[in-house]
């Protein structure tokens, strides 16, 4: 058998989680590699292809921890100076519309986006939002850790994955990086898994290794960008297993098959070789061989050093530029998640910023997302790549309008914003206003199922069609919710 992971990991229950990937028993969440590309193979319905206009991928740059209006997308420059904080606003290139003072590149953009102002849910903290967020549902009970359970709704990156299930790929539909939600605090968070549908159709979980860290003296100690690399467990071979030795064990495997299949044909155990193939291909692909292989998309030493200095040398700038290159190698659903790293020797805060939101957000967060959000549409622009790649920026919640006593911001789920840009949707167009403080949606308030039916609806995705759960029972893909037709293209 051939180990494919190094070290384990632990997560929030202790339960160890060892190696992901093996060949002959290639595990992933329990369920072997060659299993996992067999389940591709059940019965399915493929989602229309995407036509002019629609969006071929999504790339979301998921804002973990909530972000607050007042200091992105709706500042209150009318409000009073507790309401209103201590940044100034700056117009974007559609006008009347502005943005905080620090999101200057990101403003341009504005009029090659739609941004909603009136997003609402009541799931008022992290895990709960995230799950609500990316499934449409809210949790059965508000607390602050949110089991993961097989009755919840699928996140829709698991969705997406499900429904292109049929599709003859080797590289998973939809990728979640830099790491599991949760795993910087060693806990494990809702939201993006399978649900219903089966864990077979979680996105792919990258891990990341954090090569500069420090010691945080406390949640809110932010010193530095989190700097690391993004590690792929099942695309890497151990130190010990050399290629040749893999394409010998490939051999062993093959002959193997053969005998096995001249004994009777069938096609099951064709697929079974399909698979098999596929597997070691993963494997070879990023150990030298198979330089066609999609999974050279985390080689970012074939990027030139300008553009990668343009997405920056931190770990979210090495995600997007790797999302960019997932989805020009067929990835339909890309995830850059911001992440606390309070336990694992990087950036602990996130955007939870109860405490020293200004000085965190001027000097860190709001450089960073200007940084990464405007190269990333620049970048895919410059590729052609923005007219069949819609962009989501969006966090859990939103932050309360009054500053509190630490000079911070506390949970405010009741009103956050989501912004788009790219196929799919209207372009320069605001949906929704909220309230002169920023306390609630003034008009057209909307709900986390409205708007993963409208991501949905941009890439070509019935949002009332049915998916059918692990026990072949009938589901909404959109559990709650439907598509804001206004904002649509």
């Amino acid at each position: 058998m051939i180990r494919v992971l190094g070290s384990p990991h632990r997560v929030c229950d202790g339960v160890t989680r060892r190696e992901l990937l093996r060949v002959g028993g290639l595990s992933l969440f329990g369920l072997s590699l060659p299993e996992l590309l067999r389940a591709e193979a059940t019965a399915a319905t493929l989602p229309p292809i995407p036509g002019p206009g629609r969006a071929k991928s999504v790339i979301l740059l998921y804002l973990f921890g909530g972000p607050a209006i007042h200091e992105t997308w709706d500042p209150k420059p009318d409000a009073p100076r507790e309401i209103r904080g201590e940044f100034g606003s700056i117009p974007t290139s559609v006008p009347g519309v502005h943005f905080c003072e620090f999101l200057p590149k990101s403003a341009r953009w504005m009029n090659r986006s739609t941004l909603v102002r009136s997003a609402t849910h009541n799931s008022n903290d992290h895990s709960a939002g995230l799950l609500h967020t990316l499934t449409g549902l809210p949790p059965d009970k508000l607390e602050s850790l949110v089991p993961i359970l097989p009755t919840q709704a699928p996140g829709l990156m698991s969705v997406v994955e499900y429904l292109t299930r049929k599709e003859r790929r080797s590289i998973p539909a939809s990728v979640w990086m830099p790491c599991y939600p949760g795993w910087g605090q060693q806990i494990l968070r809702p939201g993006p898994f399978g649900g219903y549908l089966g864990r077979r159709y979680d996105p792919l979980f990258t891990h990341c290794e954090i090569t500069e860290r420090y010691e945080p003296r406390d949640f809110y100690d932010t010193r530095s960008h989190p700097i690391g690399r993004l590690t792929v467990p099942s695309v890497q071979l151990p130190p010990e297993l050399t290629l040749d030795r893999l394409q010998q064990r490939q051999s062993l495997a093959t002959q193997l098959q053969r005998e096995t299949t001249r004994l009777g044909e069938s096609p099951d155990y064709e697929r079974f070789d399909e698979y098999q193939r596929k597997a070691f291909d993963i494997l070879t692909a990023n150990s030298g061989a198979g330089s066609e292989s999609p999974w050279r998309a985390f080689q970012l030493d074939e990027e030139s050093p300008a553009l990668r200095d343009r997405y920056g040398r931190h770990l979210y700038g090495e995600a997007a530029l790797t999302a960019r290159r997932l989805v020009e190698r067929g990835v339909r659903f890309a995830t850059v998640s911001w992440e606390s790293f309070e336990k694992a020797g990087a950036d602990p805060a996130a955007w939870d910023t109860h405490e020293k939101h200004f000085s965190i957000l001027k000097d860190y967060r709001l450089p960073l997302l200007d940084q990464v959000y405007s190269t990333l549409c620049e970048d895919l622009e410059a590729r052609g790549l923005l007219d069949e790649t819609l962009v989501v920026v969006m966090g859990e919640m939103g932050r309360a309008p009054k500053v509190n006593a630490a000079g911070g911001r506390d949970h405010w789920s009741y009103l956050y914003n989501v912004l788009f840009t790219g196929a799919g949707l209207k372009k320069g167009c605001v949906y929704g206003s909220s309230d002169s403080k920023g306390y609630r949606p003034a008009t057209h308030p909307v709900t986390p199922g409205d708007i993963i039916a409208t991501i949905y609806a941009a890439m070509g995705i019935d949002p009332g069609a049915i998916i059918e759960d692990a026990a072949q029972r009938p589901r909404p893909i959109v559990p709650e919710g439907s598509p804001i037709r206004a904002i649509l293209a």
